[in-house]
């Protein structure tokens, strides 16, 4: 077994490469030399329509040489003959000369034909030259299916080049995971500034009824969403359904209200919650004519829940949301009050930020984590390749690995 690390690699698998690929790149030479020389005769024909058309006296024709010629030139500085020989780059080739012929026969086509006789010559001779490259272009096609094992070969190559490049992404780590990790330090130190005024400001003050007060109408809400889960799918499938039976707008209107947040609209409505009960009796309508696609045992729960909602069964809980927003009202004016909500935005502001910037780092660990496994996945993959290719085998050692970068990465 051979051990190389990835700079040994490359030049011993360009080594291999090359030794394999010497017939090839020996018969490709023939075919590179040939299109040079193609090009600088059709290059020579632009130079010969130039020089003719400086020389003409018919003002109708003069100069369409010259332009011809002009595009020509440009054609031809176009293309774009890669001096080393592989096989992509011959694949290249054979489509770039089959692009070269057509764009200049298409130029060609408007020339040609306004053009004086006197380059009729000339224009066969780039006829000739178009010939030769078409030619050309067949010879390199029976070469590339020759030699088209050389292509896997190739890629093997480009692989070693990539797994390269997977190992020098350190430094550009290092420097995303210190800008973050300041980030996340300035983050904290606000994060800490922002809890500790907060729980300050609790502990001498009496915000902590403002608290208690939240967490009432918290409460409340609760339990209205769990008295009125019941109702939950009837009511949906009254509000979708066309039953027959007329409910008033205020009944219409509480029943999507209730059931999208109870706590606003029982504080919101008058004592006894008329506009409920007016949508609920309604409902109740809808279920008695069987309007509604609803089982046995959900249609008769429904019924009876709205019975004891009209019997007065949510009034207590309207007493005390009311009650709550009340109390609300009156600290809603104090200092206190706004101070409080000041100080809980801005711990609330300070936390987000601190949890963004923490994510941020994650992303990064996330990545190197990927990262770390393509270049597992490369390494075996290479290793593996080399040994149907040329029966060796070879174990890659990756000197520089980001895995140390991980335990920066770490975020409590």
């Amino acid at each position: 077994m051979t051990t190389l690390t990835i700079p040994q690699l490359q030049k011993w698998y360009r080594k291999k490469l090359r030794a394999k690929s010497k017939d090839f790149i020996k018969k490709a030479q023939k075919s590179y030399k040939a299109v040079d020389r193609a090009l600088k005769e059709v290059q020579a024909v632009a130079r010969e329509l130039r020089e003719a058309s400086s020389s003409e006296d018919d003002s109708e024709t003069e100069g369409i040489a010259a332009r011809f010629a002009m595009k020509i030139d440009e054609i031809v500085a176009a293309f774009d003959l890669q001096k080393e020989i592989t096989y992509e780059g011959t694949e290249a080739m054979q489509a770039e000369i089959q692009r070269f012929i057509q764009e200049l026969w298409g130029a060609g086509a408007r020339w040609i034909r306004r053009m004086d006789k006197r380059h009729k010559g000339t224009i066969k001779h780039l006829d000739a030259y178009m010939k030769d490259l078409i030619n050309e272009m067949k010879t390199i096609g029976k070469l590339l299916y020759e030699y088209s094992w050389i292509k896997d070969l190739e890629r093997i190559a480009s692989r070693i080049d990539t797994l390269h490049d997977l190992t020098h992404g350190r430094e550009l780590y290092e420097e995303s995971i210190r800008q973050v990790t300041q980030k996340i330090e300035q983050a904290q130190r606000e994060f800490d500034e922002a809890k500790r005024e907060l729980e300050e400001f609790r502990a001498t003050s009496n915000v902590s009824e403002i608290l208690s007060l939240d967490q009432e109408a918290e409460r409340i809400a609760g339990l209205l969403r769990m008295r009125l889960n019941t109702l939950k799918k009837p009511v949906k499938k009254f509000l979708q359904h066309d039953t027959g039976v007329r409910v008033s707008p205020a009944g219409s209107r509480a029943l999507n209200d209730y059931f999208d947040d109870p706590y606003r609209a029982i504080t919101e409505e008058p004592d006894g919650y008329p506009g409920l009960i007016e949508g609920l009796e309604a409902l109740e309508e809808a279920i008695g004519k069987g309007a509604l696609p609803l089982k046995d045992r959900l249609a008769r729960r429904a019924v009876e829940e709205i019975e004891l909602i009209k019997k007065g069964a949510l009034r207590e809980l309207q007493e005390k949301a009311k009650s709550v927003e009340e109390r609300k009202r009156q600290f809603a004016g104090s200092e206190i009050y706004a101070r409080a909500a000041e100080l809980e935005a801005r711990f609330e502001e300070a936390r987000k930020n601190l949890e963004y910037h923490k994510n941020d780092l994650r992303r990064i660990a996330d990545e190197i984590r990927r990262q770390l496994e393509k270049m597992e996945e490369f390494r075996k993959r290479i290793e593996q390749e080399i040994k149907e290719a040329f029966g060796e085998t070879v174990h890659i050692k990756i000197e520089e690995t980001l895995e140390p970068l991980l335990a920066k990465c770490n975020v409590d």
